[in-house]
């Protein structure tokens, strides 16, 4: 008998939500900012079609202000069944705020995605993956079901405030391969490694998953992974990967809800 190895694609729509990660101007490189707006106006759509195709749910964090500035998006990530998580409000991680900016942001944020969403988000994902010292707490303090930002286990655990972690790592996240932002810009990753990086770590997080209860959390962002080629090799991923025995693709939200 196989056993149970759950699968969760997920998306951080960041768009062309401030800050500007080209630098302190960024507001002022509207070629720079076109690069991002591409995921929210034409890549989601793509992927949403993907998922759609392949009968895969997902999990999508998005930012309060892209939320307020790409309803439509949002609407279709919905009607598609995924889920819709809080991606901070601006994508200023928290460690760079005062406590009372970081509670606005997560506020704001649950109130643009109830508003557009038509539920309050359970899952938080922080912009760059880091916290503050308050951020935990204030994620309990708001009844949060689940966090996608630590990188010290392979398996889903519990905080000791009860919130749910389900873990990531930058090896199956797309933007160290094939992010591109000059003058910052490091060299564009073939598909061909990719695939190798990818279905390595699936394969060895699978080998364990019997004995140790794994999972395999994929970080993507539509406006790099929602390129027609790289979504053509998504697409391959998930259905090799469905092949593999026990496989099972879930939003967070459903992992996190069945974690003792």
């Amino acid at each position: 008998m196989s056993c149970r190895f759950p699968v969760m694609l997920t998306f951080d729509l960041d768009a062309d939500c401030p800050p500007s990660p080209t630098g302190p101007r960024g507001e002022a490189r509207p070629g720079a900012n076109s690069q991002r707006a591409y995921g929210a106006k034409v890549a989601v759509y793509r992927i949403l079609d993907l998922l759609r195709d392949t009968g895969v749910p997902a999990t999508f964090f998005v930012p309060g202000w892209v939320v307020d500035h790409y309803p439509q998006a949002v609407q279709a990530i919905v009607a598609g069944g995924h889920e819709v998580a809080h991606h901070g409000y601006t994508h200023l991680p928290p460690y760079e705020m005062a406590i009372d900016e970081e509670r606005a942001a997560l506020l704001q944020g649950i109130e643009s995605i109830q508003r557009v969403a038509g539920r309050a988000p359970v899952g938080y994902r922080s912009p760059a993956w880091d916290f503050s010292p308050a951020t935990l707490g204030l994620l309990a303090e708001h009844g949060f079901l689940y966090s996608s930002n630590m990188m010290d286990d392979d398996r889903p655990y519990r905080h000791g405030t009860g919130l749910v972690e389900l873990p990531v790592q930058w090896i199956m996240d797309d933007a160290p391969f094939f992010s591109f932002r000059p003058p910052a810009a490091r060299s564009i990753s073939a598909l061909a490694t990719v695939w190798e990086a990818w279905t390595a770590e699936f394969e060895g997080l699978h080998a364990e998953a019997a004995a140790r209860g794994t999972c395999f959390v994929l970080t993507m962002h539509p406006q790099i992974s929602g390129r027609p080629g790289r979504a053509a090799q998504l697409r391959r991923f998930v259905q090799w990967a469905r092949e593999q025995p026990g496989v099972e693709f879930m939003r967070c939200q459903d992992l996190a809800r069945s974690v003792p």
